[in-house]
């Protein structure tokens, strides 16, 4: 079965020095050249550097996929600085530019803000699109104009909205060109979520076609599948709490967890945000949360734990899938997207 991938990229280190560029490219044009569809970065200040120069690179480098952030959010980037952006990356890429954008997480936390309402997003979206198409919009009951317009590579640029609850994923369905959702990978909660967004999609008289569903992973590989699995905790502890911590309503949660998963979040640690060595994924175990969190979101073993699983989330119906690059250094992220273009992409042409 045919499945279509996005890679979310990271430097290696919190920055990317002059001495890691030529590797850091070399990492693009392989994970490039592997067919995937989108390559992006991520826009959090508290976890490493600046996500545009990140994206400027890899703009410099990639000759196929889409290019963008994933996710940005409505609280750090103005719209008009979010537009010019966009339409920056889009020239250099001759139209492959996209956004993801989400509610905030880490990014805002940490600086003493709190995430985005669903009201904001779509004002936020919508002022994107009218200053990258029409040259002027509003934002926050603010007028805001670029003088650029004339000369942008696409009147449209594609926004994806990284969701994970119901009315979220009912948002991106109704106004977006696609959704990345972070509700997991479980049969029962992918067909959920298609259903969840193809009705926000009809509650805006829009084909379901229209709106790419993307499901988010938290990845490992390794040829040390023990070595993958341990490596991923720390990943999917964040995700458990990102994803859970406004409801647990509608969101397929078994009984038997529900209580834990609220203690989990009520005691969440910010700033051991996917920290290895941090408390929260020590906390995860403790409320016997882990296997549960790994069967959801996890996507980690070696190859052939991988192309198992990928196979097996195509059939439920996850046929758009993210992964990352793995931890570590460039070396090391280099090697293993060679081992996902030579052993494990080709299993989904």
């Amino acid at each position: 079965m045919k499945v279509r991938f996005g890679v979310l990229v990271s430097s290696g280190n919190a920055f990317p020095h002059r001495d890691d560029l030529s590797k850091f490219r070399e990492l693009i044009r392989v994970i490039d050249g592997a067919g995937v569809e989108m390559i992006g970065t991520y826009d959090t200040s508290f976890i490493g550097g600046d996500a545009y120069v990140r994206a400027t690179l890899i703009a410099e480098t990639a000759e196929n996929a889409l290019v963008g952030l994933h996710p940005t959010n409505t609280l750090t980037r103005e719209p008009q600085i979010m537009a010019a952006f966009l339409a920056s990356i889009d020239a250099m890429t001759e139209g492959r530019a996209f956004m993801d954008i989400a509610s905030g997480d880490s990014a805002v936390y940490n600086i003493g803000l709190k995430p985005a309402t669903r009201a904001r997003l779509e004002d936020y979206i919508n002022c994107v699109r009218d200053l990258i198409g029409k040259g002027e919009g509003s934002f926050d009951g603010r007028p805001q104009r670029v003088r650029w317009q004339d000369e942008t590579v696409r009147g449209k640029i594609p926004i994806t909205l990284c969701a994970e609850g119901p009315k979220t994923l009912h948002l991106g369905g109704r106004i977006c060109d696609g959704v990345i959702a972070g509700t997991g990978l479980l049969p029962e909660v992918i067909s959920d979520t298609i259903d969840r967004v193809g009705k926000g999609a009809e509650a805006e008289g829009r084909d379901p076609s229209e709106v790419d569903v993307w499901f988010t992973t938290r990845s490992s590989l390794d040829v040390d599948s023990e070595k993958a699995v341990k490596a991923i905790h720390a990943s999917v502890s964040s995700i458990l709490n990102h994803s859970m911590r406004f409801s647990l309503d509608n969101k397929n949660v078994p009984g038997q967890f529900r209580d834990k998963i609220q203690e989990y979040v009520d005691g969440y640690e910010l700033y051991d945000h996917v920290l290895e060595s941090g408390r929260n994924p020590v906390r995860m175990a403790e409320l016997g949360l882990t296997d549960y969190a790994m069967d959801r979101w996890a996507l980690a073993g070696n190859v052939s734990d991988w192309i198992e699983r990928i196979g097996a989330l195509a059939d439920a119906g996850a046929t758009n899938i993210w992964f990352s690059t793995e931890r570590g250094d460039l070396d090391r992220q280099i090697h293993y997207m060679k081992v996902f273009s030579d052993e494990i992409a080709p299993h989904f042409r």
